[in-house]
C-alpha cells in the first residue's frame, strides 16, 4: 500500500501547486441515498416461500473539482443488508480486502490536461457495459448478469487516457487490482491484478461500449450497445466472452409519463468458474418506477417481479429510494 499512498500524496502536492497559477473554482456536492427494499421469493426446488430485506442500504456519493484540472469522487456503502444485518459489519471489516465488498465503493483522484486524464485510487473495472457503469442503488442484483452480481468490480489502480472536450469519446488503459486477492497489492503475483483496455463513443442517440481485460477469468471481453429511440424509448444489450464465462442480457425502457418507467430485461449466463458461474443461467424480470413527487425524480417507488432457473426462484421486489441533492461549496 505505501505505493499508492505515495501517488496520492503526488497528486494532492500537484493539485496544490498547481492551483497557484490558475484561479480555481471549487466546487463539491453530495448526493445522500437510502434505500429500503423487501424482497419476498418463491423457491420451485424447496416448494417454499421466504422474504427478507433484500439490497436495503444506504449510500453517500461526494463529488468535486478544483478548477479545470482536478477532480474526485468518493462514494461509501455505509449500511448494507444482503442477507443478515451482520452484512454491515464485514463492510467494515474488510475495508482492504479485494474479493470482498466493503464500505469504500470508490475513492480516486484525477488531474486532466488537453483531453488526458490520470486517475488513481479505488473505482470499478470498466468492462464496457452499460450494466456495471449503473449506481448500485439502481440495481437490481435479480435481474444482474452473475458477472456483476459475484465479480467485485470495485478495485485499487489506476488508469490513464484520452476523452474529447464533449466527453463523447473516451479510451482509457486500467492496471487494478483483481478478486483473487485478499489484500490490495498484498503480492507481487501478476495474477492479483487486473488489466483493462476501455474505449467509448456516443453517436447522438447510439452508445457503444466495449473492453478486453486479462482477470481472473483470464481475457474477457465486453460490449455495451444503448440506443435512445426517443425520450420515452430506450434499449440496451450488454454481451461477456471469455474460455470460463459468458453471458448476454437485453434491457428495454418505456416512460409514457414522467411519472412512470416500465423496464424488462432478459438474459442468459453460461459458465464453468467457481467465482462466478458454474452451469447454466436464465433470468429475466419486469418491473415499474414511479416518481410521486410533482416537481422532482428525487423519491423513486420501485416494483419488480422475476424468476432465475440457476436459483429456481421466482422473485420480487418492492422497495423506495431517495436521493438528497445537496452543494457544499
Amino acid at each position: 500500500m505505501k505505493r499508492m499512498f505515495v501517488l496520492f500524496a503526488f497528486l494532492l502536492l500537484s493539485c496544490a501547486w498547481f492551483a497557484q497559477d490558475v484561479k480555481a473554482q471549487s466546487e463539491g456536492t453530495l448526493l445522500v441515498v437510502p434505500r429500503l427494499d423487501v424482497d419476498p421469493a418463491y423457491s420451485f426446488s424447496d416448494n417454499s416461500w421466504s422474504a427478507d430485506l433484500g439490497t436495503t442500504a444506504f449510500y453517500t456519493y461526494f463529488d468535486g473539482n478544483l478548477g479545470d484540472h482536478f477532480s474526485w469522487s468518493v462514494a461509501n456503502h455505509w449500511f448494507a443488508y444482503t442477507s443478515s444485518f451482520d452484512d454491515t459489519k464485514d463492510l467494515y471489516r474488510n475495508t482492504w480486502r479485494a474479493d470482498v465488498n466493503n464500505w469504500v465503493d470508490w475513492a480516486y483522484l484525477t488531474v486532466n490536461v488537453g483531453g488526458f486524464f490520470l486517475s488513481l485510487g479505488k473505482d470499478y473495472i470498466h468492462f464496457g457495459t452499460s450494466e456495471v457503469d449503473t449506481y448500485d442503488h439502481d440495481s437490481h442484483w435479480q435481474i444482474n448478469s452473475s458477472l456483476w452480481n459475484n465479480y467485485q468490480v470495485y478495485q485499487w489502480g489506476g488508469r490513464f487516457g484520452w476523452m474529447d472536450e464533449e466527453e463523447t469519446s473516451k479510451i482509457m488503459l486500467e492496471i487494478t487490482s483483481d478478486q483473487l486477492m485478499e489484500k490490495p497489492f498484498g503480492s507481487k503475483s501478476i495474477d492479483d491484478y487486473a488489466f483493462t483496455l476501455f474505449g467509448m463513443h456516443d453517436f447522438d442517440n447510439v452508445s457503444l461500449m466495449a473492453s478486453a481485460s486479462r482477470c481472473c477469468l483470464g481475457v474477457i471481453g465486453a460490449l455495451g450497445l444503448n440506443v435512445d429511440f426517443s425520450d420515452a424509448f430506450s434499449m440496451g444489450l450488454d454481451g461477456y466472452l471469455s474460455k470460463t464465462y459468458g453471458g448476454a442480457s437485453l434491457k428495454a425502457t418505456v416512460s409514457p409519463t414522467e411519472k412512470f418507467d416500465l423496464f424488462a430485461k432478459v438474459g442468459f449466463d453460461k459458465g464453468e468458474n467457481e467465482l462466478i458461474l458454474e452451469g447454466d443461467r436464465f433470468y429475466t424480470g419486469a418491473g415499474a418506477y414511479w416518481y410521486p413527487l410533482r416537481e422532482s425524480k428525487d423519491l423513486r417507488v420501485h416494483g419488480l417481479a422475476s424468476y432465475d432457473s440457476y436459483e429456481q426462484m421466482l422473485g420480487f421486489s418492492v422497495g423506495i429510494t431517495y436521493a438528497l441533492n445537496l452543494q457544499l461549496f
